[in-house]
């Protein structure tokens, strides 16, 4: 496990850095301050202070914790918002008015006993001492069975902490750097909803100075560890529990009833949702002489004796309401992949549009955004009714199947796939098709998944290939190691499968591994596609079959490049990185070469770009420019294409045309909006000013520093690093 103190300790060596160089905030003073207290100057370079800090942190306690405290608010200005806690809240005030306020807080209760209510109240009452906000993380979602994924999870906070998504990285050992970076320089509330784990807690109970408010429906030995004292809630106090119920029952007064009331809440057990449901009953009984008594009467009449028999009641009442396509309707949706759905694909998935409405008007279902899901209760009633599901879950495939392939076709139409390509494949929403993919990405994943389940192999690889336009323009390659996971079991399970299809299955697996760093996997996908295509091209055109190799030179390219980065990472050996570089040049140049032999203009628009940035790596940048002067690109390519010019020459010592390209990318960039490579090209103009002699080149590497600190970027590093060789430096 990292050095949590070692984290912070570094958090504080880059505040003092970037301090230095005009950065500046109150809480970083306050930093600086500390570190000049006991370590008298500041005036070394970054891990030259972070090692004298950690001496000292080890060695007084007392100090470390004033450091810890300090670091924590850094970044305060990067809060995050969760849901607020509901207003004229009555329960459990004695709780309420002796709140935690740091460290764990176990809250333990059944399903619908108001634990996250409660953990939101608890939240609201300190939130002022937590000047980064809150986040709320519903943990069922990161956990299949007894597996959990804590890198998702990781991913998940760091986005509501407002990291953008292309700025977190693939790879797990990044991934951790940044989450702690995150963590350690804000002070925050996180709420853990739905805990079974205690390696659920163990993500978040280091931090000491956030608190972590936790529900759980079952008090495991395992939680009971955690927290020994968990607030365990048995129901709502008797006066809430009557103003809850009156909150829903209408018109119904309850003070005409109050001994038929008291015994109508005991029943309930004082549980939320039961009271709610039962609240919805007496509504419908509005008029009646004594609503309550006769509700009570009809539950001895019919066998209901506790909180389980109401809550089955009230639903079975309410279901009665509805027309029959509404209750067949609730009953697929209960199985929707992913338990969210989209009024389309709720549509797709039912063949009726409106029953959606109808379903939202017997409040059976939640809104989170565009999508929705049937409440908890409604959800599990639904599951017990009769439905055609198989072809409820057959409408929804082809629905999204339809869409994945037609935003992949509309992205590009020419590039090279394997998965059998369906008739209809025309984008008719008015939506980008991009964001669309996005924004329904989990669905997609779900539906390959549960697709080679049932054996539907074709749609299983159609939705996993057009997943590919996705991540080539927005990323997400964490989210298609999985899919790729399934493409791959699809073709190995479908004996009509094509030997190309399971190469390319592989190729795209082995490219997600190597960019999340998984090398020995990717390297054994990656040669399992070579030995395929080394043999014929059986069902597959020659032409298709020689694209297929090239794509996979390309991919053994770069993940030896991918290797090199890692080395240098990890401040390995000269000889080491070369070797790797010198195999990421061989490929590329047999990748270059089959496309040159096909004439294949989109690869050669690629091609010979990777393979002259990897040439210039290799200190050979004047064969990098004469390989770059082979190629044609348009568009964001050719911006990339000026950047790999503009390397080269500054590696010459051309610096005129060095500029001269770097300012043709900028505008190219600039002008298509493409904010993928901002970062990159913002080094670049650091590396090109340091070169020119610029005394500015110092606070383009400040802000660069400064920019990815913010982030918890570890690219931070390689900034600091740049920053204190650069002339002019400014630290005091």
């Amino acid at each position: 496990m990292v050095d949590l103190l070692q984290v912070v300790v570094d958090e504080a060596a880059k505040a003092a850095a970037t301090s230095a160089v005009g950065a500046v905030s109150t809480a970083s003073r306050n930093v600086v301050s500390l570190l000049k207290e006991r370590l008298g100057t500041t005036k070394s370079g970054k891990d030259a202070l972070s090692r004298r800090a950690i001496a000292a942190a080890r060695a007084d306690k007392e100090w470390a914790d004033r450091l810890i405290e300090a670091v924590s608010v850094l970044h305060e200005e990067n809060a995050s918002t969760a849901t607020a806690g509901i207003e004229n809240f009555r329960n459990h005030l004695a709780i309420l008015a002796d709140p935690p306020r740091t460290g764990l807080k176990l809250i333990v209760g059944a399903a619908g006993s108001g634990k996250t209510e409660l953990a939101r109240q608890l939240a609201d009452r300190v939130q002022e001492d937590f000047p980064s906000g809150r986040i709320e993380v519903p943990l069922a979602r990161y956990r299949d069975g007894d597996e959990f994924d804590p890198a998702a999870v990781k991913r998940y906070v760091l986005r509501e902490f407002g990291i953008p998504h292309g700025e977190i990285p693939v790879d797990d050992e990044q991934l951790d750097r940044q989450f702690l970076a995150v963590l350690v320089t804000r002070s925050f509330v996180v709420i853990l909803d739905d805990v079974e784990l205690a390696a659920e807690l163990a993500l978040f109970a280091r931090f000491r100075t956030s608190l972590v408010l936790a529900t759980a429906s079952v008090y495991s030995r395992e939680l009971k560890t955690c927290d020994p004292a968990a607030i365990e809630l048995r129901g709502l106090d008797v006066e809430g529990a009557r103003e809850l119920l009156a909150d829903f029952c209408g018109k119904v007064r309850l003070t005409d009833e109050p001994v038929e009331t008291d015994r109508l809440l005991d029943l309930c057990d004082r549980m939320p949702l039961a009271l709610r449901e039962v609240g919805v009953t007496l509504a419908g009984r509005a008029g009646e002489a004594r609503p309550v008594a006769a509700l009570l009467d009809e539950y001895r009449d019919t066998g209901v004796v506790d909180v389980e028999g109401v809550i089955r009641d009230s639903l079975r009442r309410t279901f009665a309401r509805l027309s029959d396509a509404a209750v067949e309707a609730c009953a697929v949706l209960a199985e929707h992949p992913g338990g969210f759905f989209t009024r389309a694909t709720a549509t797709a998935m039912t063949g009726d549009a409106k029953v959606v409405d109808e379903l939202i008007a017997a409040q059976l279902t939640y809104q989170a955004g565009d999508w929705y899901s049937l409440t908890i209760l409604a959800g599990q009633y639904a599951r017990t009714l009769p439905a055609d599901r198989g072809a409820a879950f057959d409408r929804l495939l082809t629905y999204v199947r339809e869409k994945a392939v037609a935003a992949d076709f509309r992205e590009n139409s020419k590039r090279l796939r394997t998965y059998v390509v369906p008739s209809k494949r025309d984008w008719d929403l008015r939506v980008d098709h991009i964001d669309w993919l996005e924004w329904h990405r989990s669905l997609i994943g779900e539906l390959v998944k549960l697709a080679c389940l049932r054996r539907r192999y074709k749609e299983t690889l159609q939705l996993a290939g057009a997943f590919e336009a996705l991540v080539n323009k927005r990323g997400h390659w964490r989210e298609f190691i999985d899919i790729s996971d399934w493409a791959v079991k699809a073709v190995e399970a479908d004996e009509d499968a094509k030997p190309a299809q399971l190469a390319r299955a592989l190729m795209m697996r082995g490219k997600a591994r190597y960019l999340a760093r998984w090398f020995p996997a990717a390297l054994e996908d990656l040669d399992r596609a070579a030995k395929i295509l080394s043999g014929p091209a059986a069902g597959f055109a020659e032409n298709r079959w020689r694209k297929l190799q090239a794509s996979l030179a390309e991919f053994r390219g770069r993940f030896h490049e991918e290797r090199a980065e890692l080395l240098v990472h990890r401040k390995a050996g000269g000889a080491e990185i070369k070797r790797e570089l010198a195999e990421a040049e061989r490929h590329l140049r047999l990748a270059c070469a089959i496309s040159t032999e096909l004439a294949d203009g989109p690869a050669l628009a690629i091609h010979p770009r990777m393979l002259a940035n990897v040439l210039v790596k290799l200190g050979e940048p004047a064969e990098a420019i004469a390989v770059l002067g082979t190629m044609t690109a348009a568009g964001r390519n050719h911006a990339r294409v000026e950047m790999v010019y503009a390397n080269a020459y500054l590696a010459l010592g051309d610096l005129a045309g060095a500029r001269a390209r770097f300012g043709s990318a900028w505008d190219q960039l600039a002008a298509q909006r493409a904010t993928q490579y901002v970062w990159e090209l913002r080094e670049l103009q650091a590396r090109l000013m340091t070169a020119e002699g610029d005394p500015g080149a110092i606070d383009v590497w400040g802000r660069l520093a400064y920019d990815a600190t913010q982030l918890g970027h570890p690219r931070a590093d390689r900034y600091f690093s740049a920053l204190e060789s650069s002339p002019g430096d400014r630290r005091s």
